[in-house]
């Protein structure tokens, strides 16, 4: 008998997380931490370039640059198979680990080529959970309602830049 309480409350709990409201809390929620992570990464790589000896303004851009390769190449696909699979949760998934692992390599890191795969990681990772975000949002959205939706993203987007 408290088994089968215990498969009705899960249940239950699959039905609520799959309502407009939860995808929309979920989409806002991962915004916030993605920006938050971003902003952060830039308060600690001053320090690295200086603990590190990475001052040529070279070596500056390549570690910049290499977020956004990784975003490229990680957004395209992302929309690709979530599109394609029907799922948005394994690219959030792989994306979440993404994070994970990078913030571990920058944690670590005491070399150029770390701090290169950090970003790159980290770009990655960000590819992956920035449009399959704002694509559940507009999955789940009343038509009416679509402006306030990526008002709401947008604002939790931007809140995580403050944060961070």
């Amino acid at each position: 008998m408290a088994a089968d309480k215990k498969w009705r409350w899960s249940g239950s709990f699959s039905r609520m997380r799959a309502t407009p409201a939860a995808v929309m809390a979920g989409a806002c929620v991962a915004q916030l931490i993605d920006n938050t992570i971003y902003t952060i990464s830039f308060a600690c790589l001053p320090h690295l370039f200086e603990d590190m000896r990475l001052a040529s303004k070279s070596k500056i851009g390549l570690v910049m640059a290499m977020f956004g390769i990784g975003s490229i190449v990680t957004s395209t696909l992302a929309g690709i198979i979530s599109d394609r699979w029907r799922s948005r949760k394994l690219p959030l998934v792989i994306g979440s680990v993404g994070y994970v692992a990078s913030g571990l390599i920058l944690g670590l890191s005491h070399k150029l080529w770390h701090v290169l795969l950090y970003r790159l990681l980290n770009g990655m990772a960000s590819g992956l959970v920035y449009p399959i975000t704002t694509a559940s949002a507009a999955d789940v959205r009343p038509k009416k309602l679509l402006g306030l939706q990526m008002s709401l993203l947008n604002m939790f987007n931007n809140a995580g830049y403050m944060i961070g």
